[in-house]
């Protein structure tokens, strides 16, 4: 029996701990209860962190199944390794000192000790894998005798059982290699006495990929024999429940524990040799489907989705790319009957399109949501039966709610819709976010719909070769989530600068009250000043006087400058409610004047002779101290010749103080009072473009380790003292005239000017790693950080120092974080 157990030990999967949030008493009094459930630790099936945290395959449906009953889950351990802690666990589920268990293959002779489930919870398969670095033509063919060395766990076992009909149905004669172990069957792929090994889907191995599934088993939830029948019941129902309200959440949690998530790419010899013998491929691409391709006339060349993924596609395989412009779908097509093109960079994935049009459709790169584009001031309700846009290229053959107008692109679709020849069309959503950008857009509307995404993909013109295709697909496959993002980001949020004209167009009515009353203003104070001009070329000094006089009931300085003998009127605003104001007298002209002094006056002479209405700027006062002033200035002329300046003095100080109070705070992060994300790059831009040959900078990435479980274990106020924690020792270890920002979420750049070399580089990044540790957040909340490093050198671009220091970054990470890696420029040239 214990030899049996121990050969279900692989594939067994134990329940999972975290309690649930607490059912309330009102919401299900009769099935509140706690269920004791078996615990053995297995990676993907039920794990439990160092923190405490549970996950795993089985951990979630177990929390999926107590939204249905309500129940709270106390989860067992025991001492031991795997197979003991499993026969342990065992033993207590048939002497009822826990109540559940997890992940049993149906066995009839333990049918006899414990009650299954009526119904599964997953499917098992046996598989055979080989390492991802290998990529010989290991494909089993049912229709060759062929011979491969299996690397298994044991001749006697279920799986080799499995396995030898599998062969025998295949024409494959195996050799085995006994291993005691998986770490061995690993090692023995490693080392070459073994082609392939034995394991099933859900006992994940890290560096090794899957080439054969067979002998499908379905496993399930067990209890203790006739001691759980109402346990059992409420079990059921709720499985039942789960997979008729979400059929493919079985299928989500394989996927999120089972599926490898290698993002290397990894060529066959084939791929390799075609992708030697290529050339240069034609590809089409059509100028009017932004932002998947589109000519971009301000870059003078095709641009978008499309064309940046594949200029990814060519730096990760070499493949090299020539793009062809075309203007229509049906361009597009006379081309490839032509044989002139051998790849299309974006088309729908819909199977009537690629056959009908001969073509092979790689895995879809982009998907997004139907919306429908209509004008602000329409409804759904108001657009049935009326004017629908669509493409002459489109593929649905079904039957429309409106009247549709066929246009050949997209562009033209929304157009009509804006100028009112179409009610509405539809789109997908980063084809409206390009569009409703553009301020002739601005008073369309959209509407999400519920159909099935769209999804862009390439075509792989018949008769072209599988190795392209295979090459597409697997670069689609493993790009990495954020740089495919930062593609489609870049092309769909489509930046545009507004015009006054396209402020007037989008406000018409606000537009005219502007200008009108701009115009009246003009006039008043033209009328104004003219008036005030005429009246000081005739106004005597007495009158003069007295204008002061009334200029300095308003509270502010005010002067006159008579160009033709050098002298400066001021008058000063009164000092007391009822006092009479001062005037000040100044001979601009004064020859015992210090140089200091002659040099200020000619400056305040310069500033009021070569400027008129409002100027601000910083000059030396009466009381020796410089201020911030704002004159306005108005010149009085006798015909043509300048007699006086007249003008207006406002002290702004304490308003340019928290004018430049504001910009600087502009510039930083509101939490940890660093640069933000967008002045750090444009600091680190500057910088790299200013650096003389020979110098060096360096730009680390540096990351909190585990930063979401500061936050979900302390939360979010203690982690955002974290992050300024991690500031202020980032601050205190640099010079002051390094850069030091955080770009958002739990990351952090340091940009490092005059770097000596890369030796100099790492022992920095050392040291703040060692600092990071000795950091004690709150007095109890210890951290790691990972470091990414890379130097740079003159005449560097920005995003390729960026990508290689994220490259650094995420090699830190690989090794386990609480670490660094630094790369210098021959490092960086070869990835």
């Amino acid at each position: 029996m214990k030899k049996r157990r121990r050969g279900l030990c692989i594939i067994l999967a134990v329940l999972m701990g975290l309690v649930l949030w607490p059912v309330s008493a009102e919401a299900a009094p009769d099935n509140e209860r706690t269920v004791r459930v078996a615990f053995p630790i297995q990676k993907g099936l039920t794990e439990l962190d160092e923190y405490g945290n549970y996950s795993g395959y089985t951990y979630e449906y177990l929390e999926e199944i107590a939204q249905y009953t309500g129940w709270d889950y106390e989860f067992v351990q025991v001492p031991g390794d795997e197979n003991e802690s499993l026969t342990t666990l065992m033993r207590m589920l048939q002497d009822g000192e826990v109540d559940l268990m997890g992940g049993m293959l149906y066995d009839p002779a333990l049918r006899e000790q414990f009650d299954y489930a009526s119904h599964d919870y997953g499917m098992v398969d046996t598989v055979l894998q080989v390492l991802y670095e290998n990529i010989p033509d290991v494909t089993i063919n049912s229709q060759v005798q062929q011979y491969f060395r299996i690397a298994v766990l044991s001749q006697s076992s279920r799986s080799v059982k499995e396995l030898e009909d599998y062969c025998a149905m295949n024409l494959v004669t195996p050799e085995y290699v006994n291993c005691t172990s998986v770490e061995e069957q690993k090692e023995a792929l490693l080392s070459g006495r073994a082609d392939m090994m034995l394991n099933n889907s859900v006992n994940p191995v890290e560096g090794v990929r899957t080439i054969a599934k067979f002998a499908s088993k379905p496993f399930f939830f067990v209890t203790s024999k006739d001691k759980n029948t109402g346990l059992l019941g409420d079990l059921n129902k709720a499985i039942v429940s789960i997979e008729q309200s979400n059929p493919y959440f079985t299928a989500s949690l394989n996927e999120k524990y089972f599926t490898s998530t290698d993002n290397k790419l990894y060529l066959t010899k084939e791929e390799q040799e075609y992708i030697k013998d290529a050339g240069v491929m034609k590809v089409a691409v059509l100028k009017e489907q932004p932002p998947y391709q589109y000519w971009d006339e301000k870059q003078d060349k095709l641009s978008g989705i499309s064309v940046d993924l594949l200029a990814y596609v060519s730096q990760v395989t070499g493949l090299q790319f020539e793009l062809v412009g075309v203007d229509t779908p049906d361009l597009l097509y006379e081309e490839m009957d032509r044989d002139n093109i051998k790849l299309v960079a974006g088309m729908p994935y819909n199977y009537d399109l690629a056959r009908e049009r001969r073509l092979s459709m790689s895995r879809p790169y982009v998907s997004a949501q139907y919306l429908i584009l209509m004008k602000e001031d329409s409804t759904e309700a108001s657009i049935k039966g009326k004017k629908l846009a669509l493409t002459n290229a489109g593929s649905y053959k079904g039957e429309y709610q409106g009247n549709v107008y066929r246009y050949d692109t997209v562009s033209e679709c929304i157009r009509a819709v804006e100028k009112g020849e179409a009610d509405y069309t539809y789109v997908d959503a980063y084809t409206a976010q390009f569009y409703i950008n553009m301020p002739e857009f601005h008073d369309l509307k959209m509407v999400p719909q519920t159909y099935e995404a769209r999804k862009i993909c390439f075509g792989v013109v018949k008769s072209g070769s599988m190795e392209l295709l295979s090459i597409l697909n697997k670069v689609i496959t493993t790009i990495p989530v954020v740089d495919m993002q930062g593609i489609i980001n870049q092309n769909s949020m489509n930046k545009q600068s507004y015009t006054i004209g396209d402020m007037i167009r989008m406000n018409p009515l606000e537009a005219i009250i502007v200008l009108v009353a701009g115009f009246l203003t003009v006039i008043a104070v033209l009328s104004y000043f003219l008036r005030q001009r005429a009246r000081m070329s005739k106004k005597t000094a007495l009158e003069l006087r007295k204008h002061f006089r009334l200029y300095a009931l308003v509270n502010d300085y005010i002067f006159e400058y008579n160009h033709q003998t050098g002298k400066l009127l001021v008058s000063r605003p009164r000092p007391e409610k009822n006092s009479e104001p001062e005037m000040m007298d100044f001979d601009l002209k004064q020859d015992s004047d210090s140089d200091e002094l002659k040099e200020q006056k000619q400056g305040f002479v310069d500033l009021i002779m070569q400027n008129e209405g409002i100027v601000e700027t910083n000059l030396v006062c009466n009381d020796g101290q410089r201020h911030w002033l704002r004159l306005a200035i108005e010149k009085v002329y006798d015909g043509d010749a300048l007699v006086y300046v007249l003008g207006k003095i406002n002290m702004i100080d304490e308003e340019m103080q928290q004018r430049d109070e504001l910009l600087s705070k502009a510039r930083l992060d509101s939490l940890t009072h660093i640069y933000n994300a967008e002045t750090i790059r444009n600091l680190i831009i500057e910088d790299i473009h200013q650096m003389k040959e020979g110098e060096h900078g360096a730009l680390l990435m540096i990351d909190v380790d585990h930063f979401k479980t500061v936050n979900d274990n302390y939360g979010h106020m203690s982690g955002d003292e974290v992050l300024r924690a991690v500031a202020q020792l980032l601050r205190s270890s640099f010079r002051a005239d390094d850069i030091v920002g955080r770009p958002g979420g739990d990351e952090f750049m340091v940009y490092m000017k005059k770097v000596k070399d890369k030796s100099a580089l790492c022992d920095k990044c050392g040291e703040i790693c060692s600092k990071a540790r000795e950091l004690l957040v709150e007095n109890e909340i210890g951290i790691t950080i990972s470091v990414g490093a890379a130097l740079s050198c003159a005449g560097d671009e920005y995003e390729d120092l960026y990508q290689i220091t994220d490259k650094q970054l995420y090699e830190a990470k690989k090794d386990g974080r609480d670490g660094f890696k630094a790369a210098d420029r021959m490092e960086a040239a070869g990835l």
